[in-house]
């Protein structure tokens, strides 16, 4: 089967498909990734429209779609070895 490539119409899908990754990824918090994700998307999109930057656009949407999975979340939302959290008073203080 033959793949046809069509710059016009799949670079700017794609390249919209990244940014709305990135709008999710900023609406949770993950600002930094987010960051990084634009940036090279941006890159990509702003260069040559040939394969290799359809590569890297569809790269960077499954980056994103990876991100936002739920196990990635569950994984990235415990704490790091060693950290606890703060104990809420139980005096009535607000700790203040």
């Amino acid at each position: 089967m033959e793949s046809h490539f069509s710059p016009a119409e799949d670079l700017p899908a794609l390249y919209r498909a990244v940014l709305d990754g990135v709008d999710l990824l900023e609406r949770r918090g993950q600002r930094l990734m987010a960051a990084d994700i634009r940036r090279r998307a941006t890159r990509a999109y702003s260069t040559a429209w040939n394969e290799r930057q359809r590569d890297r656009l569809i790269g960077l949407r499954d980056q994103a779609r990876r991100a936002l999975s739920p196990e990635v979340r569950a994984r990235g939302s415990r704490l790091r070895p060693g950290w606890r959290r703060q104990a809420a008073p139980t005096d009535g203080s607000t700790g203040a």
